[in-house]
């Protein structure tokens, strides 16, 4: 039984470091420094050593971060590569264990995926829905930044969950909202909805689901809606 345990254990490290060695193989290969100059006075103010932009679309990357001024220390790396999912943001897995300070996130943009979800991949987006979809992600970073190591494992046992997901995907366009980013949100999400010809998105995964007429991610009269709310809140 003894040998058993020890083998065990050795092989859920043997696969801890594979996938280390493989996140950080992939980080060298597609992830660029951040080399372009500051776009605004808001830029130039922050701090963004720490950011690792991707090739092609720094712009449309620091406009956004230029609305989270909170995650001016926090180390973000976006990656370019072939992903089912259009865009995605997740913890590194090592630093799900650290404290929530000390984590760093990956961005991933798919270049590739399946025919279906080809024209919705963020090269066929205008800027303006470049931004959007981009600070929608940043928002994933902004709620991680405030779990506990327990809270966001609950996050990952939750993409088992629909409801679950519906409701985090609706809270993370809010927190996108309430940092200014209402207006670019809004392109991204009539894209969408225009190009995959559908009143409801609930994601890549439902692609080829019939429309279940759950608002996961926010249909653009409720995005206005919100917009309309924090003007007024702010007025």
């Amino acid at each position: 039984m003894k040998v058993k345990i020890k083998i065990f254990a050795l092989s859920v490290t043997v696969i801890l470091l594979q996938y280390n060695s493989f996140s950080q193989t992939v980080s060298q290969l597609e992830i660029v420094s951040n080399s372009l100059g500051a776009k605004s006075s808001i830029i130039n103010s922050l701090n963004y050593d720490c950011k690792k932009l991707p090739a092609g679309y720094e712009k449309e990357t620091m406009s956004a971060l230029s609305n989270f001024p909170e995650l001016q220390n926090v180390p973000v790396k976006f990656r370019i590569k072939k992903s089912f999912a259009t865009l995605k943001t997740k913890p590194t897995f090592f630093s799900m264990f650290k404290p929530k300070e000390h984590r760093t996130y990956v961005i991933t943009i798919s270049n590739k995926t399946i025919q279906k979800l080809m024209p919705i991949t963020f090269a066929n987006l205008s800027e303006n829905a470049r931004i959007g979809i981009i600070g929608h992600e940043l928002s994933h970073v902004v709620d991680f930044s405030k779990k506990t190591t327990w809270q966001s494992f609950k996050v990952a046992f939750g993409h088992l969950n629909k409801h679950y997901m519906d409701s985090l995907e609706f809270h993370t366009d809010k927190i996108c909202i309430d940092h200014g980013l209402g207006k670019d949100l809004e392109t991204w999400s009539s894209f969408i909805r225009n190009t995959m010809h559908t009143v409801f998105w609930r994601g890549a995964d439902y692609v080829n689901k019939v429309d279940t007429h759950f608002e996961r991610y926010m249909n653009p009269s409720t995005i206005e809606k919100y917009i309309k709310a924090d003007s007024a809140t702010i007025n």
